[in-house]
């Protein structure tokens, strides 16, 4: 990771601005997935390790509604 410590930080905001889109976007895929995977019938205790979560994770991400992204508008 770079330390530019003499970056403009409005060039720096707008960077941070576009991580945090990129997260919430694929955030968004990784849940629709498992979501995917659920209603496929694959067990949830085989998605979790997937997914690099606790299976009780994977339990409550398929019984939302929306996904976060979907929640902020």
């Amino acid at each position: 990771m770079s330390t530019d410590t003499g970056r403009d930080p409005d060039e720096l905001l707008d960077e941070i601005e576009q991580a945090a889109d990129q997260v919430a976007a694929w955030t968004a895929r990784w849940e629709s997935l498992v979501r995917q995977a659920v209603e496929r019938g694959v067990p949830q205790r085989r998605i979790a390790p997937h997914a690099n979560v606790d299976q009780s994770t994977v339990s409550r991400l398929a019984a939302r509604d929306r996904t976060p992204a979907d929640r902020r508008s």
